[in-house]
């Protein structure tokens, strides 16, 4: 094994695939077959919808087929196929909050339906909603952090961002959401929120 194979195990792989596209897929095809689990597990943590996180996963090998020509071997693959998970992530966030926007105004015109969820299914139902409400720069932290449970560190490093930065965006994303959520419930009940 040579010294860049062993910082990126899947180098040589990327090469072959690298000379093969767009016409041949052999080597292609075993990078998808290689990290598709991976890439359904963290898109899965951050959408919380195996249909959406299906999606996702076709959207990261699409745009990794697009754009394997132009990827560097500046850092491993898979922090280069991380960081596109994270932006097909982003985008469907994006659409699926749009859509909520859409479904909210179509029943502001309609009188609601009469048929209560279950605490825990609203709260985390409200929660998502709340969430979504976020700028993405806002709530991609909040997700890593306590949706994923990743470190400062780590996600610093994911979103190319200082550790305080990272800290700073959790912390006021946080009081943000709490004041969401009590705007929405009353200040009574009290959201329950992750640890530091």
């Amino acid at each position: 094994m040579t010294v860049e194979e062993s910082k990126d195990p899947d180098r040589a792989l990327v090469e072959q695939a690298r000379s093969e596209l767009p016409h041949g897929t052999t080597a292609f095809n075993e990078l998808v077959r290689r990290h598709t689990s991976r890439v359904y597990a963290r898109s899965y943590g951050i959408l919380r919808s195996s249909a959406d996180a299906e999606e996702a996963v076709q959207d990261v090998f699409l745009a990794v087929f697009r754009n394997l020509p132009r990827y560097r071997f500046e850092r491993p693959f898979l922090h280069w196929l991380n960081i596109v998970t994270l932006n097909a992530c982003r985008m469907i966030l994006r659409k699926r909050a749009s859509e909520q926007r859409r479904r909210r105004a179509a029943q502001e015109k309609a009188p609601p339906p009469e048929r209560p969820q279950p605490p825990d299914t609203a709260l985390r139902q409200l929660v998502l909603e709340l969430l979504d409400t976020l700028d993405p720069g806002t709530r991609m932290p909040l997700i890593m952090r306590f949706v994923e449970g990743y470190t400062y560190p780590e996600i610093a490093e994911q979103l190319d961002l200082s550790e305080s930065a990272v800290k700073m965006r959790v912390s006021r994303g946080s009081k943000k959401l709490r004041e969401l959520y009590e705007a929405r419930v009353g200040t009574r009940d009290h959201m329950p929120t992750g640890r530091d």
